[in-house]
């Protein structure tokens, strides 16, 4: 079924009248895979027993990993689950290969479980070698080669999720790879060559995961967002599911067997680590306050949402109440969603929250949030009110066009740099056989582009946005930069079971742009928790650095401005994570900066 026939049913079940906003951008998407030279296939490792982690991931990440100014491409990896029978519990990956946890093993919601205390517990993986996880050298043309072994972070166990950071202050990006199964941190040398960190590994089925600094002290620390407290061993049969109107769960026939539905599992604590230095980390989570067990994570962000000078914490949660951990300060958190109105949609329910981002898409100063949600659901708008969030999903435009769409990876971008924060969703079903369950969703679904007019009101103009929004994808991880260095910003898309894709965005609306790149000085060195303030005539926009966001994804942490026809910008402001200012006058347009905290500003 094609996007309008879809559409027109979402309009039709729900009574809603058609309208449009605005004029629809001259800017372009193409697929440009095969063109950058991208050859990577995920591996879901599909075993037809319908384990539920074979239909979750996975992500990727678009980053400077080599430090020669241009992105690199980061992709994670399952590997093939056929042929277990009677699988054990749980599985770890060393440097010695791929082993299963036999069933008297810790379970993988033992959160102090190290793969180092039950080693004489582990069985080798018989007949199965993992391609692992890729990295792939951008040529500084939009070409990409793909480095042996991922430069050392090939991980190899079954994949999920990565976050991307400077986690040592050294200079350089490193990687947190999730898994199902331990975790892994890798330290980045410098030239995009990897050594593996140990104590992060959080043997729980992980999901995403952000690095933000929580007590201020310079040392960027780990949120590490878990999902369900599932084992293959334990792996339930279930028929069909259908989420009805109420958000109510109904099983079907055993002939149409597939993935279970969350609510058939319990939840796991989240993991917070805190960084001690020198690239070491330590699991405070139950002093801090987040390990709450009700938790079914799959996306998370960070930022000062209560502007006290603290990083707080937005955890997006599958079909249970989400989260918001408000800092206190003092080291520990308190869960206030309920209280702030983002814990549940306008009707009071819980969704099946699944990627998750900020923008400020009023421009009033302050940080939106936006979930990407299940089908038969919509995906949800939270305008921030200053001391609480409203859900302004219907009043914005989208919730009517996401009605039959399961959207993960998701992006606020100006992609046709008119100065607004413009809206990415990238969509894909977990069921193959939904058709059936559900009448008129389709497993395979195009992708949405909302453009903003500038209140916080959006229009789908998808259709008028190249051949890239006609194809059908299963998609799961999103993240946006500017892999091409054209000055308009592209991206990454991943595929469950399929191969991941770039897209590129042609001439951003020929309009111009600036991209600012933050180093620290007396703060973390990727300046994560800044803003920057730039005005352009009556135009005044803000971003902020982040990590996080999406769906098991990381995108460039550089932050894009579009300009419109401006060609100077009269004041670019930045505020620290030291809570320092610092401001420049005058600058041209169309330039990439770099802004060193106490220093100047030069071209990139």
């Amino acid at each position: 079924m094609g996007r309008q026939v879809q559409r027109l049913t979402a309009i039709l079940a729900l009574g809603w009248s058609m309208g449009c906003q605005g004029e629809p951008p001259a800017v372009r998407f193409t697929d440009a895979t095969d063109q950058a030279g991208l050859s990577f296939i995920h591996e879901n490792g599909a075993a037809g027993q319908y384990f539920l982690i074979e239909t979750m991931g996975a992500g990727g990440a678009l980053a400077d990993f080599d430090e020669d100014g241009d992105l690199d491409i980061y992709l994670v990896n399952g590997f093939d689950l056929r042929g277990l029978d009677t699988p054990p519990i749980n599985l770890v990956h060393r440097e010695d290969g791929l082993f299963w946890v036999a069933p008297a093993a810790p379970s993988a919601a033992d959160r102090s479980a190290d793969p180092a205390d039950y080693a004489v517990a582990l069985a080798p993986v018989a007949g199965v070698e993992p391609r692992g996880n890729a990295l792939y050298r951008n040529e500084g043309t939009g070409t990409f080669v793909e480095v042996p072994n991922a430069g050392g972070a090939a991980d190899k166990g079954y994949g999920m999720g990565v976050a991307v950071a400077d986690a040592d202050n050294d200079g350089d990006q490193d990687l947190y790879v999730t898994n199902y199964g331990p975790n892994a941190l890798y330290h980045n040398r410098g030239d995009a060559t990897f050594t593996r960190s140990r104590g992060v590994e959080a043997p729980q089925w992980s999901t995403s995961a952000a690095f933000f600094d929580r007590d201020n002290d310079g040392a960027l620390d780990l949120y590490v967002v878990n999902y369900l407290d599932f084992t293959l061993a334990t792996n339930k049969i279930c028929g069909g599911f259908i989420r009805t109107d109420d958000a109510g769960l109904r099983a079907i026939g055993e002939d149409t067997r597939s993935y279970c539905a969350p609510s058939e599992y319990g939840g796991v604590p989240d993991v917070l680590y805190h960084n001690e230095g020198e690239g070491t980390f330590s699991d405070v989570s139950i002093a801090a306050g987040i390990a709450n067990p009700n938790g079914k994570g799959l996306g998370v962000v960070a930022w000062d949402w209560n502007e006290d000078g603290y990083q707080d914490l937005y955890v997006a949660n599958d079909g249970v109440a989400n989260f918001l951990f408000q800092n206190a300060g003092d080291g520990t958190f308190r869960e206030i969603a309920l209280q702030a109105g983002v814990a549940y949609n306008v009707r009071g329910q819980a969704e099946a929250g699944m990627g998750v981002d900020l923008g400020d898409c009023d421009r009033d100063g302050d940080w939106d949030l936006f979930v990407t949600n299940f089908s038969r659901e919509t995906n949800t708008l939270y305008r921030n009110e200053g001391t609480y969030f409203k859900d302004v999903t219907a009043a914005s435009g989208l919730g009517r066009p996401s009605w039959l769409y399961l959207g993960f990876g998701t992006a606020f971008f100006d992609y046709d740099h008119d100065g607004d924060q413009d809206l990415y969703v990238a969509n894909g079903h977990v069921l193959d056989r939904v058709h059936i369950l559900q009448p008129g969703v389709r497993y395979a679904q195009e992708h949405q582009l909302f453009r903003n007019d500038g209140s916080c009101r959006f229009a789908d103009v998808a259709d008028s946005a190249g051949s890239w929004f006609a194809q059908e994808q299963v998609s799961r991880g999103l993240a946006q930069g500017d892999w091409d260095g054209d000055g308009d910003l592209d991206l990454l898309v991943t595929n469950c079971g399929g191969p991941a894709k770039l897209a590129r965005n042609h001439d951003g609306n020929g309009r111009n742009w600036t991209s600012i790149k933050l180093v620290a000085t007396a703060a973390n060195r990727d300046a994560v928790g800044a803003e920057v303030r730039l005005v352009t005539g009556s135009l005044e926009q803000r971003r902020l650095v982040r990590s996080g966001t999406s769906y098991l994804s990381a995108g460039d942490r550089r932050l894009h401005f579009g300009l419109g026809g401006h060609e100077r910008i009269d004041l670019l402001e930045v505020q620290w994570p030291d809570g320092t200012i610092q401001g420049f006058r005058d600058l041209p347009a169309d330039q990439n900066w770099l802004i060193e905290q106490g220093r100047g500003v030069q071209n990139e």
